[in-house]
Parts: structure tokens; sequence; C-alpha cells
């Protein structure tokens, strides 16, 4: 038992600075397990926000193509909002399930 802690206080330099690493590695605030889900989840945000640039940009096209043209304009109401002019009728189908 005596010769166990004679080494143990030999070592202490060494056991202290494993403990260190050990604490920092895994249950520090900003341990290496935190910071590895903050990295994918802020790699995944990125690719979000790409993915939302895109959309952005496809819907601003879609806008200047649907409001170029009052033809355009007044196809997209009636096809999607059921517009009509005051003496039409608007019959809508729709299929049997």
């Amino acid at each position: 038992m005596n010769t166990i802690i004679r080494k143990l206080i030999n070592r202490k330099y060494s056991l202290t600075i494993g403990v260190f690493v050990a604490w920092m590695l895994l249950f520090d605030g900003n341990s290496a397990m935190f910071i590895y889900k903050q990295y994918h989840e802020l790699k995944d945000l990125r690719m979000q926000e790409q993915f939302l640039k895109e959309e952005i940009a496809d819907m601003e096209e879609q806008k200047v193509n649907l409001f170029s043209t009052n033809d355009r304009l007044e196809k997209y109401a009636r096809e999607h909002y059921f517009f009509k002019k005051d003496d039409e009728d608007v019959f809508v189908l729709t299929p049997k399930d």
C-alpha cells in the first residue's frame, strides 16, 4: 500500500495533467464534444442558408415573370384563385380519388 502511494506521489504531475485534459475534453462547458456538435450544427445551417438563397432567387425570377405582363398576372389569378370576369362562369373540375 505504501508503494502505491509513493508511485502516485511521484506521478502527481502526470496525473494532474491527465485529469485536466480529461476534464477539458469531456466535462467543461466548451468541451470537445460540444465544439463538435456546434461545428455540425453550423454546417447544417450553412447548407440551409444556401438552399434558402436559391429558393429566394427562384421566387424573385417567378415574381419578375409573373408581373411582367398583365396577361400572365391574369392567368395566374384565374388558375390559382379562380378569379373571373363579370360575364364569365367558372367551373372547377377536381379529379375523383
